[in-house]
Formats: structure tokens, C-alpha cells, sequence
């Protein structure tokens, strides 16, 4: 994975859009982390938004009859016309042990847009 330079601090992600991480690669247990109980090294992600994608959620519901999987799969389309969910998450302290979801947005420029919102 590719490493970004932002502010002086260092970053593997997917891609970095106008300063934007997609698809970082985060700590181990991130999102299951107290806030009081996080390590230095999470210190560099305190106010810095980044996006993660979904595509094709559809895929994880095995036990679903074929028909249910395509009725899952057109209200995900009608929802996210690219086949990717973009949501923005920022570790904030809005909540006590995550990431804050910022909200999911159905293109990456909208995403980008929240996340350079702060």
C-alpha cells in the first residue's frame, strides 16, 4: 500500500484525495479501543478524518434465498449507484471507543467534501 506524508506524520492508505486517507490502514483495534486507554501511536489520527468504501455488501449474506439477494442488492444500488458506499469516519471522541461516523455518501467527492468539512 502506498505511504502519504501529511503533516508531518506518515500514512499507509489505498489513495490520498486532497489530503483525504481512502482505505487507511489503521492500528490494530482501532475501533475497539477506549479513548483513555489509546496508545501514542494513535495520537496522529486524533481530528483527522478518512473514508472508508463498501462495495457489493450483498456478497456477505450467504444464507439468503437468491431472490432476497437481489432485492438486497437493487435497494443497494438504488442507495449507492456506483456500487460503493463512501463513508467518512474521524476519530474525534464522539464516541468512546471508535472511530465517529461522519456519514455515508454515495460518491467519493461528497465524501471527500464532509471529511475536509472540519
Amino acid at each position: 500500500m502506498p505511504r502519504f506524508a501529511l503533516a508531518g506524520r506518515n500514512f499507509t492508505a489505498e489513495q490520498c484525495v486532497d489530503g483525504v486517507l481512502i482505505n487507511p490502514s489503521l492500528p490494530p483495534a482501532f475501533d475497539q479501543t477506549p479513548n483513555d486507554a489509546r496508545p501514542d501511536s494513535h495520537a496522529k489520527w486524533w481530528h483527522r478524518p478518512f473514508i472508508v468504501t463498501y462495495s457489493d455488501a450483498v456478497s456477505h449474506y450467504a444464507q439468503c434465498s437468491e431472490e432476497e439477494k437481489e432485492r438486497m442488492r437493487r435497494q443497494w444500488f438504488d442507495a449507492w449507484p456506483s456500487g460503493t458506499r463512501y463513508d467518512v469516519r474521524c476519530l474525534d471522541g464522539g464516541a468512546w471507543e471508535r472511530s465517529t461516523s461522519w456519514g455515508a455518501f454515495a460518491t467519493l467527492e461528497a465524501a471527500v467534501a464532509c471529511a475536509k468539512s472540519l
